[in-house]
Protein backbone atom coordinates (compact mmCIF):
# COMPACT_ATOMS: atom_id res chain seq x y z
CA UNK A 1 0.00 0.00 0.00
CA UNK A 2 2.53 2.73 1.06
CA UNK A 3 4.42 1.77 -2.38
CA UNK A 4 1.26 2.41 -4.30
CA UNK A 5 1.11 5.90 -2.62
CA UNK A 6 4.40 6.68 -3.49
CA UNK A 7 4.26 5.58 -7.09
CA UNK A 8 1.00 7.39 -7.38
CA UNK A 9 2.43 11.10 -5.70
CA UNK A 10 5.18 10.35 -8.53
CA UNK A 11 2.72 10.02 -10.83
CA UNK A 12 0.41 13.31 -9.72
CA UNK A 13 4.04 15.03 -9.42
CA UNK A 14 4.75 14.68 -13.09
CA UNK A 15 0.82 15.87 -14.39
CA UNK A 16 1.45 18.67 -12.72
CA UNK A 17 4.80 19.43 -14.04
CA UNK A 18 3.19 18.75 -17.40
CA UNK A 19 0.18 20.87 -17.42
CA UNK A 20 1.62 23.80 -14.59
CA UNK A 21 0.14 25.16 -11.42
CA UNK A 22 -2.60 27.57 -11.93
CA UNK A 23 -2.37 30.51 -9.89
CA UNK A 24 -4.45 32.34 -11.51
CA UNK A 25 -7.03 33.36 -14.47
CA UNK A 26 -9.92 35.52 -15.85
CA UNK A 27 -11.32 37.50 -18.73
CA UNK A 28 -9.80 40.50 -20.55
CA UNK A 29 -11.66 43.67 -20.04
CA UNK A 30 -11.53 46.46 -22.83
CA UNK A 31 -11.21 49.69 -21.66
CA UNK A 32 -12.83 51.32 -24.03
CA UNK A 33 -15.77 50.31 -26.46
CA UNK A 34 -13.35 51.08 -29.48
CA UNK A 35 -10.53 48.31 -28.61
CA UNK A 36 -11.08 44.88 -29.60
CA UNK A 37 -9.68 43.07 -26.42
CA UNK A 38 -11.12 40.17 -25.28
CA UNK A 39 -10.30 35.93 -24.17
CA UNK A 40 -9.22 34.64 -21.26
CA UNK A 41 -5.43 34.28 -19.39
CA UNK A 42 -3.68 32.49 -17.17
CA UNK A 43 -1.37 32.77 -14.77
CA UNK A 44 0.87 29.19 -14.15
CA UNK A 45 3.82 27.81 -12.97
CA UNK A 46 5.33 25.16 -14.91
CA UNK A 47 8.75 23.77 -14.25
CA UNK A 48 9.01 26.28 -11.38
CA UNK A 49 8.93 28.87 -13.92
CA UNK A 50 6.07 31.16 -13.94
CA UNK A 51 4.49 32.30 -17.11
CA UNK A 52 1.08 34.55 -18.24
CA UNK A 53 -0.62 32.25 -20.85
CA UNK A 54 -3.29 34.47 -22.86
CA UNK A 55 -5.95 31.53 -23.86
CA UNK A 56 -6.69 30.01 -27.41
CA UNK A 57 -9.54 32.80 -27.29
CA UNK A 58 -7.42 35.80 -27.05
CA UNK A 59 -7.45 38.47 -29.60
CA UNK A 60 -6.92 41.94 -29.75
CA UNK A 61 -6.20 44.63 -31.89
CA UNK A 62 -2.58 45.84 -33.13
CA UNK A 63 -0.24 48.43 -31.37
CA UNK A 64 3.14 49.39 -31.45
CA UNK A 65 3.83 49.04 -27.90
CA UNK A 66 1.90 46.74 -25.85
CA UNK A 67 3.15 45.88 -22.93
CA UNK A 68 1.70 43.49 -20.32
CA UNK A 69 1.96 44.69 -16.90
CA UNK A 70 0.92 43.43 -13.01
CA UNK A 71 -0.65 46.28 -10.48
CA UNK A 72 -0.91 46.73 -7.28
CA UNK A 73 -3.38 48.73 -7.84
CA UNK A 74 -7.20 47.53 -8.10
CA UNK A 75 -8.43 46.62 -11.06
CA UNK A 76 -11.11 49.62 -11.03
CA UNK A 77 -8.31 52.24 -9.87
CA UNK A 78 -6.31 51.78 -13.55
CA UNK A 79 -6.43 54.22 -16.07
CA UNK A 80 -3.52 55.24 -18.58
CA UNK A 81 -2.19 57.51 -16.06
CA UNK A 82 -1.10 55.26 -13.75
CA UNK A 83 -0.91 51.71 -15.77
CA UNK A 84 2.91 51.77 -16.34
CA UNK A 85 3.80 53.79 -13.06
CA UNK A 86 6.92 52.14 -11.69
CA UNK A 87 5.57 52.70 -8.30
CA UNK A 88 2.63 50.43 -8.79
CA UNK A 89 3.66 48.10 -11.99
CA UNK A 90 5.69 46.05 -12.86
CA UNK A 91 6.63 45.17 -16.71
CA UNK A 92 6.00 41.38 -17.27
CA UNK A 93 6.47 41.61 -21.04
CA UNK A 94 6.04 42.79 -24.62
CA UNK A 95 2.86 41.75 -26.34
CA UNK A 96 3.84 39.87 -29.53
CA UNK A 97 1.03 37.69 -30.49
CA UNK A 98 -2.25 39.46 -31.25
CA UNK A 99 -4.51 36.40 -31.47
CA UNK A 100 -4.67 32.70 -30.25
CA UNK A 101 -2.34 30.75 -26.78
CA UNK A 102 1.13 32.39 -25.91
CA UNK A 103 3.46 31.82 -22.76
CA UNK A 104 5.41 35.26 -21.39
CA UNK A 105 7.45 34.27 -19.06
CA UNK A 106 7.44 36.16 -15.94
CA UNK A 107 10.56 37.62 -14.83
CA UNK A 108 11.99 35.53 -11.86
CA UNK A 109 12.05 38.49 -9.47
CA UNK A 110 8.72 39.24 -9.86
CA UNK A 111 6.58 37.91 -6.75
CA UNK A 112 2.76 37.93 -8.03
CA UNK A 113 1.18 37.52 -4.75
CA UNK A 114 2.56 41.20 -4.00
CA UNK A 115 0.09 41.94 -7.16
CA UNK A 116 -3.66 42.72 -7.58
CA UNK A 117 -4.60 43.37 -11.39
CA UNK A 118 -2.44 42.35 -14.85
CA UNK A 119 -3.01 44.79 -17.51
CA UNK A 120 -1.95 45.54 -21.21
CA UNK A 121 -0.98 48.71 -22.18
CA UNK A 122 0.52 50.78 -25.31
CA UNK A 123 3.08 52.10 -23.29
CA UNK A 124 4.34 54.72 -26.62
CA UNK A 125 0.86 56.57 -26.87
CA UNK A 126 0.17 56.22 -23.37
CA UNK A 127 -3.32 54.28 -23.77
CA UNK A 128 -4.44 51.47 -21.36
CA UNK A 129 -5.75 48.58 -23.47
CA UNK A 130 -7.49 46.93 -20.74
CA UNK A 131 -6.86 44.37 -17.66
CA UNK A 132 -8.51 41.99 -15.49
CA UNK A 133 -8.18 41.38 -11.69
CA UNK A 134 -6.11 38.48 -10.09
CA UNK A 135 -8.98 35.74 -8.81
Amino acid sequence: MKNTIIIFSLFMAGITSLTGQNLHNGEWESDSFFISFEGSWKIEKIDGKTYVVMGEDFKTKKAPDLKIYLSKLNYKDIDADNASNSDTSVFVAQLDSYKGSKKYLVPSNINISDYKTILVHCKKYAKYWGGSPLN
